[in-house]
């Protein structure tokens, strides 16, 4: 099959604009946010807690599967965004895809949500990429998963971790990539641009945390957002205002998800490239992304273009921004829509 890139003809010449632009010049251009949160309402499909474990430490999981169906399912694990917990963006797919008749398994990461592990709070591609395959392990050791179509589907940041697993995990068999934060060098420039610590120095900020920690310290943590502080680890406030509302008590027990992240972090997330991976990967990969999402076209663009495999679709949804794939509903009804169609045939 070809590679295909599928943009509405109404949008190309606005987008083709974007190519000509440096990917700083474009991040520093902030959308206005368009969110809607909300919860998935049950039917069609059920839900079954799943613990599993990923290097010596107990992960909480959640397993969907269409309701009323029987037999092995082809599967998907779900990774999610920075920092986020699986009541997050994750369950918003899975529900859906456990609809169009998938196995899908979404999980708090090690140091996160309901899971184990200490420091709690970390964030790493290392240690993602144990977790997808620790919850690949886990996906395929279930009874009702064939285990022969098992893929990947990453969110935000979460498209990026997902791509390094894919690329050394041959039971993954597909690849979908939703609003992706493309980790490189250059989109990074870009994302640190609108003021508050540069990717240089926040790289800095990581090493030297990890340096006094070493050296017998405490722990130190930075928080993940804030409306003012742009020394946060997702200085832009848009995705405050999309975070904001998991912070404290403002959902209750839903979710444990918390404001911090060890500021160690910067050391480990900040300094990999994605691209390394995508060159190796070689299944059926679908990228879909906004032309609001994190790095606009350049980054879906980048990305896509370092991919090995021939068989993939890069799709630009205009005008959407980068939080409203987490839980706007129709943004996300559409997505899912493309992930079905692509997974057709692939999985």
């Amino acid at each position: 099959m070809q590679d295909e890139t599928h943009l509405p003809t109404n949008r190309r010449a606005v987008l083709a604009s974007f190519t000509t632009l440096g990917v700083g010049a474009m991040t520093a251009v902030i959308p206005s946010s368009s969110i809607a949160a909300t919860v998935p309402t049950k039917g069609g499909w059920v839900r079954r807690n799943l613990a599993f474990e990923s290097n010596g430490v107990e992960l909480q999981g959640a397993l969907f599967r269409p309701s009323g169906v029987d037999g092995k399912l082809p599967g998907l694990v779900i990774s999610g965004p920075f920092g986020s917990v699986k009541e997050q963006s994750p369950v918003q797919y899975a529900t859906r895809l456990a609809k169009a008749g998938y196995a899908c398994l979404i999980f708090d990461p090690t140091g996160s949500g309901a899971s184990g592990g200490a420091p709690r709070r970390t964030e790493g591609p290392s240690q993602r990429q144990r977790d997808i395959r620790a919850a690949t392990d886990a996906l395929a050791a279930d009874p009702g998963t064939d285990t022969n179509r098992i893929g990947g589907l990453g969110i935000c940041q979460g498209a990026s971790y997902m791509m390094f697993a894919v690329a050394e995990d041959p039971r993954l068999k597909v690849l979908a990539c939703i609003s992706g934060q493309y980790l490189y060098k250059e989109n990074l420039e870009g994302f640190f641009s609108g003021g508050g610590p540069t990717l240089d120095e926040r790289i800095a900020r990581g090493n030297q945390a990890k340096a006094r920690e070493a050296a017998g310290g405490p722990v130190e943590y930075i928080p993940v957002i804030s409306p003012t502080d742009k020394s946060v680890a997702l200085p832009w406030r848009e995705i405050n205002d999309w975070y904001a509302r998991w912070d404290g008590l403002g959902w209750g027990s839903r979710t444990t998800w918390e404001n911090r992240v060890t500021a160690s972090s910067d050391a480990d997330v900040w300094t990999v490239d994605v691209r390394k991976p995508a060159g190796k990967i070689d299944v059926p990969t679908l990228i879909l992304h906004g032309e609001k999402s994190d790095g606009f076209l350049v980054a879906a663009r980048t990305v896509y273009d370092s991919l090995r495999v021939n068989d993939r679709k890069l799709i630009i949804e205009p005008g959407v921004f980068h939080t409203r794939f987490y839980d706007d509903p129709e943004v996300v009804d559409n997505a899912v829509s493309e992930v079905v169609t692509w997974l057709a045939g692939r999985l």
